[in-house]
């Protein structure tokens, strides 16, 4: 893509050249609910219809943790849910051929044949000693009912985690986050434009030393990613497991969500480094492990809701043990299901200032469109838009004294006005943003631009340059 909407959030200071007055916050998503799904959960928003669907992996035997069933909620408020029934008039939409395992479901908006318009990811051959169990992509036209044929492998290996399915709109082409071997965890990716022939995996993301801490021993166990306008949001599941002891499979252990980002959707970034969210206490789900399993806009666009998947247990617990935690869930006063969360969009890092006139500017670029737009927070102060050259001085009439300010106010898509100049004055040109905080939290950038430092590049997802 030659022209793409970019998406700055103020993770890092690569796009800024200047920053004075200012400091890095991050945020934490709220408890929203609690659905009532189980494993392996996808967050899907359907704004056609105006609800939101949840698929989830269900075990078919509470104490045994292999083969399961794919079911399905809807929601209109993510509080109040209904199960969707089945083709047989169970709440099983599918059973796969002996039991399902691993599985997401991509609602893809970018296919124009409606009988794939979803997809699914996952195994389904769980239930049998000695069969295969390749991950499998499946198509139905409601996401109900699906066409399991068995014929079209995305990986020919076991991958025993959360298999994500994405569309790239940067490369025009399906990406795989998996694992490419059994119990191998870490994050690796692979590629279809047509969702039959796929590249050799490649891993994109290994526990490196700043995960190395006394005697745990860090795992990437999963990730789910998403595509958000401009920029990919992955959930990442930091798998804490201990270094003492013989269990050398790892299989003991507990989950921390971890944020990360990445402009392409192939090479990620770390954030903070702590905990996206913190977990609960006992006996709320996810004070065992909070493995964050799926991302979705809100129907009303103004903020994210994060699906996890809550454990009472640490992972790998006997089945003993699994039967008593099912039976006090089925007749107890614990309650299992998936946690909900939720988050301002684009909200998890703000520069916040810290004096009067905090300042930031950003490397030169162009802007292809006239839709400029800031996320931000000014509810008891204020923030002033400029127009630089690349030199740093500002254009005329685009000064921050040109400028009407944006005051006691919070927007996710706030539009920089200035008195008697318009920004379409300036597409095209090579230009810097800047931004004057006062008790303020800037959040985001958005804008349809690619990066104009000494030369231009195509975008801020490709950075190949182009001729002037």
């Amino acid at each position: 893509m030659s022209e793409s909407r970019m998406k700055l959030p103020m993770f890092d200071d690569y796009w800024i050249d200047f920053r004075m007055g200012t400091t890095r916050r991050w945020f934490q998503p709220e408890r929203h609910s609690l659905c009532p799904s189980g494993l392996y959960t996808s967050l899907i928003s359907d704004e056609e219809r105006g609800v939101y669907r949840i698929y989830y992996e269900s075990k078919i035997t509470p104490e045994k943790d292999g083969p399961r069933h794919l079911k399905l909620l809807e929601s209109r408020d993510l509080i109040h849910f209904e199960p969707v029934m089945g083709s047989d008039g169970t709440d099983v939409i599918c059973h796969g051929e002996t039991g399902v395992h691993g599985c997401t479901v991509l609602y893809d908006r970018n296919d124009p044949d409606p009988a794939r318009r979803y997809k699914f990811c996952g195994m389904t051959r769980m239930g049998r000693k000695g069969m295969p169990k390749e991950v499998e992509i499946a198509f139905s036209a409601d996401g109900i009912h699906w066409d399991l044929d068995h014929k079209i492998i995305a990986h020919p290996f076991t991958s025993d985690t959360r298999n994500s399915l994405l569309y790239n709109p940067i490369t025009e082409e399906y990406t795989l986050f998996h694992r490419s071997a059994h119990v191998d965890r870490r994050i690796s990716i692979k590629h279809s434009k047509d969702l039959i022939h796929w590249t050799d995996p490649q891993i994109v993301l290994h526990p490196g030393p700043s995960y190395s801490d006394g005697f745990t021993g860090v795992q990437h166990y999963a990730m789910g990613v998403n595509y958000m306008d401009g920029i990919f949001y992955g959930l990442l599941w930091d798998y804490q497991t201990c270094l003492y002891g013989d269990d050398f499979l790892r299989m003991y252990g507990y989950y921390e969500p971890e944020l990360v980002y990445s402009y392409d959707g192939k090479e990620f970034l770390r954030t903070s480094g702590r905990p996206l969210i913190d977990r609960p206490m006992p006996p709320e789900p996810g004070c065992a492990g909070l493995a964050p399993h799926d991302m979705c806009l809100s129907l009303d666009g103004k903020d994210y809701y994060i699906i996890c998947g809550g454990a009472f247990l640490s992972h790998a617990t006997q089945e003993q043990t699994n039967a008593a935690i099912a039976a006090i869930c089925a007749h107890g006063p614990i309650k299992r299901g998936s946690p909900i969360y939720k988050i301002r969009r684009d909200g998890f890092c703000g520069l916040e200032s810290v004096c009067p006139g905090g300042k930031v500017i950003t490397k030169p670029l162009s802007l292809l469109k006239d839709d400029l737009t800031f996320n931000l927070r000014a509810n008891t102060g204020s923030a002033r838009f400029g127009i630089m050259d690349r030199d740093g001085a500002f254009l005329e009439g685009f000064s921050f004294d040109d400028c009407i300010p944006f005051e006691y106010g919070d927007g996710i898509e706030v539009t920089p006005k200035w008195k008697s100049h318009k920004l379409s004055e300036v597409l095209g040109r090579r230009i810097r943003i800047a931004v004057e905080l006062n008790t303020a939290i800037l959040h985001c950038v958005s804008a349809t631009a690619r990066p104009h430092i000494r030369q231009a590049q195509k975008s801020f997802a490709q950075p190949e340059g182009i001729e002037y």
